[in-house]
């Protein structure tokens, strides 16, 4: 009796997280954060800086632009490039045929690279305070938006 009690619950348990679990389980991609990084281009980079806080590090391009630059790092005893002025350089070097889908859109171009340890962004910001661009390369991840088209194919 008690096997079966057991085992009808750990049934409905399994059920119940399939159910559920397929529609809201879902996982950060390259592609989503490709989308975080849109969200913030035309935007003023006060709302950058809100939402991420003050850049690691801050530059003049050559265009007359000022590059905020972020880094993520997968835990405290990763090498922070920001600490290693070598490994900054701007632009990066992304060769767009190696992006895979997703990882570029209008004025955000990524280079997902998962076997580096942090995750390197470079917002370009014009004399207006406006971000105009993106560029990210290593190991960025973010959920992505959902573009309704899922939720009116499950309905």
């Amino acid at each position: 009796m008690r096997t079966v009690l057991t085992l009808a619950c750990f049934v409905t348990a399994a059920i119940s997280l399939s159910v559920s679990g397929c529609q809201s389980m879902r996982f950060p991609t390259a592609k989503g954060y490709t989308q975080l990084c849109q969200t913030y281009v035309g935007e003023d980079s006060s709302k950058l800086i809100n939402a991420w806080g003050y850049p690691g590090r801050k530059f003049d391009a050559k265009n007359d632009s000022m590059v905020f630059v972020y880094v993520e790092t997968r835990d405290e005893y990763t090498l922070n490039p920001l600490a290693h002025s070598a490994l900054i350089e701007y632009p990066p070097r992304i060769d767009p045929r190696m992006s895979s889908p997703g990882e570029r859109s209008e004025n955000v171009i990524g280079q997902s690279i998962d076997s580096m340890d942090y995750c390197i962004t470079y917002f370009e910001v014009n004399k207006d305070n406006k971000v105009t661009r993106a560029i990210w390369r290593g190991d960025c991840k973010s959920l992505e938006e959902d573009t309704g088209t899922e939720a009116h194919a499950q309905e």
